[in-house]
C-alpha cells in the first residue's frame, strides 16, 4: 500500500482495536447509556443490494458463547496468578462486573478517571506499592497491572515512554502530503478578497464561536459551517447555542449563518458528492479551525479528525477551483524543552521531542498544510498558545487542559509547583487576527505566531489567583500530586480527576511540558500583519484573570468564593 493511500484511510493504519476503542467513546457521548453498543464487529465494506442500499441478511451474525461473548471476540482468559486472581476481585468490586478477563480493558468494563483512581489506591493498600497511573491509561488491563507490580518489586523503573506518541521517524511518514492534493490552475477572476462566501471548519467549539463573530463581523460574506449534525436544522441549532453560550450570538446572523451537516474526518467530508461539489464551486475562502483538543488521547485516537480531516479540507480547496486555506495550528508544535529555546514564524522541519498525541497531530497538519502551499495552494498557518478567556468579555472555556489544572488546583487549594513558562492569549484576540488576516488576502504563504502581549511563568499565573481571593497552599510536588490523588480516591470532585495520567508521582509527563522550559517565540509576520488594524492583545495581569474566573463563577464552573 502506498504511503498516501494508508495516510488517508483510517483503516489501514490504525488497530482494530484502537478503532473500536474510538467507536466506544463516540457512542458514550452521543448515546443514552442504555443503547450503548456491547460490541463492535469491524467489516472492510458493507454488503449491498444491486439499488445501493446495505443487505442486511448478508451482515454476519454475531454468535454468543455461553460466557455471553461474541464469536471472533477477544477470547476470555481467566485470571492464572495470586495477582491476577486479586485484582480481578478488586476491580469487581468496583465495576460491579462479574466475568473479568485478564485482557480485558478496564475501560470498556465500565470504568472512568474517577474509578480508576480508586482502583489503584485499592491497589496500593492490597499489594504495598504504588504504581503508574498513567501505564494504567495506557495498557488498561490485569495482566499488564500484573506486570507493573512484577517491575514495581524488582526495583526496575518502568518505561516512561508514552504510547500516545509516535516515534519522530513515523510522524515524518505520517507527515507526507498525498499525491493528489494539488491546487487546479489559477482562474483569472477568483477572488482574493473581499470574500462573498467563506466555510469554517469548528466553528461549534470554544475559539470557533468567536471565529465566526470576527468573520461575521469584518465582512459581509456568507458562512458556511461545517457541524457534526442529524441534518440543517440541527447544525444551526448548534451553531446558534454555542455563540450564545458566550454572548456572541444576535438574530440577525441567521440570514448570513448556514449549518452544514457534515464530517470533516470523513472522505468528501461526509457529504454526498452532489453537494460536495456544489459547495467546492460556491466557497471562496476556507478557515480550518477544526480539531479535537484532548492531551489525554493518543496519536491514533485524534489522527482521524486531527489529520485526516486537515487532509480532506487540503483537498476540498483544491477541488473545482483553488480556494485559500488558514489553518490554526498551535504552538504546541514545538518541543518543550529545558532552557531558552527560541521559535521563528517558519516551516516546521523535526518532530524530535514532540511529545502527546494532541501536540504530534497538530505537528503533522501543519506540516501537511506548508506542503500543500509548496505545491501552490495559497495557505496561511496560525499557531496560537494557550488561548483563555476573552479579553473584552471574560467568557472562557471550561473544557481546556489549562483552565483544568486552575480549577484542580482551586479545588485542593494547593498550587502546582511547575517551573515553565506560557503563552497565554485571550481568545478574541485570535479570533480577531486571524479574522482580519484572512480576509485581507494578501498574507498567503506566510505564517503567524500568536503569543500573550507578554511571556508568564506558571508562578504568575498562581499569584494571579491568590490576588483574586483563592487560598492556594504552597506544598513541593509529590504533596500537591499526594493532595490531588487524595481527594479523588475519596471520591472528592476535582476537574484534574480525568487529566491525572498527565502528572506522574515525582513530575508531571514530558508531554506537559519539561521543567526549566523558557521558550519564545518571533512574531515580526504577525506584527506586520496586524500593523494598523487597531487589533491588539492586553497583557494578561490579575484584573483581566479576575474577570475570567468571576466569569467561571457565574457559569458554575467554580464555587462562588465565601462572601467576607
Amino acid at each position: 500500500m502506498n504511503t498516501s493511500t494508508r495516510t488517508n484511510n483510517p483503516l489501514a493504519s490504525i488497530t482494530q482495536s484502537a478503532l473500536r476503542t474510538q467507536l466506544r467513546q463516540f457512542a458514550r457521548q452521543h448515546l443514552p447509556a442504555a443503547m450503548l453498543p456491547s460490541r463492535f464487529v469491524l467489516l472492510d465494506a458493507l454488503p449491498k443490494l444491486p439499488n445501493g442500499k446495505v443487505d442486511r441478511k448478508r451482515l454476519p451474525a454475531i454468535e454468543l458463547t455461553q460466557e455471553g461473548r461474541a464469536t471472533g471476540a477477544q477470547v476470555y482468559q481467566p485470571p492464572g496468578t495470586a495477582d491476577e486472581f486479586q485484582l480481578v476481585q478488586i476491580w469487581r468490586d468496583l465495576l460491579g462486573v462479574e466475568k473479568i478477563g485478564i485482557t480485558d480493558s478496564f475501560f470498556d468494563l465500565g470504568g472512568n478517571s474517577l474509578s480508576a483512581v480508586q482502583m489503584m489506591a485499592r491497589v496500593r493498600e492490597s499489594f504495598g506499592t504504588s504504581l503508574s497511573l498513567r501505564q494504567l491509561f495506557e495498557k488498561p488491563t490485569v495482566s499488564a497491572l500484573a506486570l507493573m507490580l512484577d517491575v514495581s518489586r524488582s526495583g526496575i523503573a518502568a518505561s516512561a515512554s508514552g504510547e500516545r506518541s509516535m516515534a519522530p521517524s513515523a510522524l515524518l511518514e505520517e507527515a507526507l502530503l498525498p499525491a493528489d492534493i494539488v491546487p487546479v490552475a489559477f482562474i483569472p477572476g477568483q477572488p482574493t478578497g473581499p470574500y462573498n462566501r467563506v466555510l469554517l471548519t469548528g466553528g461549534t467549539g470554544y475559539t470557533g464561536a468567536f471565529l465566526l463573530r470576527e468573520l461575521l463581523d469584518r465582512s459581509q460574506a456568507s458562512i458556511d459551517v461545517l457541524v457534526r449534525a442529524a441534518d440543517t436544522e440541527q447544525a444551526n441549532l448548534r451553531i446558534r447555542q454555542n455563540m450564545a453560550e458566550y454572548g456572541l450570538w444576535r438574530d440577525a446572523d441567521a440570514a448570513r449563518l448556514h449549518g452544514i451537516a457534515a464530517d470533516i474526518g470523513r472522505p468528501w467530508l461526509g457529504l454526498d458528492r452532489a453537494s460536495y461539489s456544489a459547495l467546492a464551486e460556491s466557497v471562496d475562502l476556507v478557515v480550518h479551525n477544526g480539531a479535537l483538543s484532548n492531551y489525554v488521547q493518543s496519536y491514533w485516537q485524534l489522527k482521524p479528525v486531527n489529520v485526516l480531516g486537515t487532509l480532506e479540507v487540503l483537498r476540498f480547496a483544491c477541488h473545482s477551483r483553488t480556494k485559500p486555506v488558514h489553518h490554526i495550528s498551535s504552538l504546541a508544535v514545538f518541543p518543550v524543552l529545558n532552557g531558552e529555546h527560541h521559535y521563528s514564524e517558519g516551516p516546521l522541519h523535526s518532530p524530535e521531542h514532540v511529545l502527546g498525541g494532541y501536540q504530534q497531530t497538530k505537528w503533522v497538519a501543519d506540516r501537511l498544510v506548508t506542503q500543500a502551499g509548496e505545491r501552490g495552494l495559497p495557505v496561511c498557518i496560525y499557531r496560537p498558545g494557550q488561548i483563555c478567556g476573552s479579553q473584552s468579555s471574560g467568557a472562557a472555556s471550561s473544557d481546556t487542559f489549562l483552565n483544568a489544572v486552575i480549577k484542580g488546583c482551586i479545588q485542593a487549594e494547593a498550587a502546582l509547583p511547575f517551573d515553565i513558562t506560557l503563552e497565554m492569549v485571550p481568545v478574541d484576540f485570535c479570533a480577531a487576527a486571524v479574522a482580519h488576516i484572512a480576509l485581507n488576502g494578501r498574507h498567503h504563504g506566510r505564517t503567524f505566531h500568536l503569543t500573550g502581549a507578554r511571556r508568564l511563568h506558571w508562578q504568575d499565573v498562581i499569584d494571579m489567583i491568590r490576588d483574586c481571593g483563592f487560598p492556594l497552599r504552597d506544598l513541593s510536588y509529590q504533596d500537591w500530586y499526594r493532595a490531588v490523588v487524595g481527594a479523588v480516591e475519596r471520591g472528592e470532585d476535582n476537574e484534574l480527576a480525568k487529566y491525572l495520567m498527565l502528572f506522574a508521582e515525582h513530575e508531571p509527563s514530558a508531554d506537559v511540558g519539561q521543567t526549566g522550559a523558557a521558550l519564545s517565540f518571533d512574531t515580526s509576520q504577525l506584527d506586520a500583519a496586524l500593523c494598523g488594524s487597531g487589533i491588539h492583545c492586553r497583557p494578561l495581569d490579575s484584573a483581566m484573570m479576575a474577570t475570567y474566573l468571576d466569569y467561571f463563577q457565574r457559569s458554575g464552573f467554580l464555587k462562588p468564593l465565601p462572601a467576607l
